[in-house]
């Protein structure tokens, strides 16, 4: 899964059994989209450039109650009952 720790992250005991990862940055961002989807093409250009592992999006481009505009590479988490569990391109 995109952003997640590689095998190379991994930590291992003297037994070579996987104990966890190692310490790594998650970088984190927000933004208020404020419904443009110029704002979230923006967004997913500086995502790439900083290398953002997770971002907050409030008020997202939406068009038939889907988020639009973010690549199915991306995984999508939204409340219930917001908008459907999916987005589109």
């Amino acid at each position: 899964m995109d952003g997640w720790p590689k095998e190379k992250n991994k930590a291992y005991d003297t037994h070579g059994n996987a104990t966890g990862t190692l310490n790594t940055r998650l970088r984190c961002m927000q933004i208020n989209m404020q419904h443009s989807r110029t704002a979230i093409d923006n967004i997913l250009k500086i995502m790439d450039e900083e290398e953002t592992d997770i971002i907050c999006i409030k008020e997202p481009y939406i068009s038939g109650n889907k988020i639009v505009g973010i690549p199915r590479s991306r995984t999508v988490l939204v409340p219930d009952g917001e908008y459907t569990h999916g987005h589109s391109n």
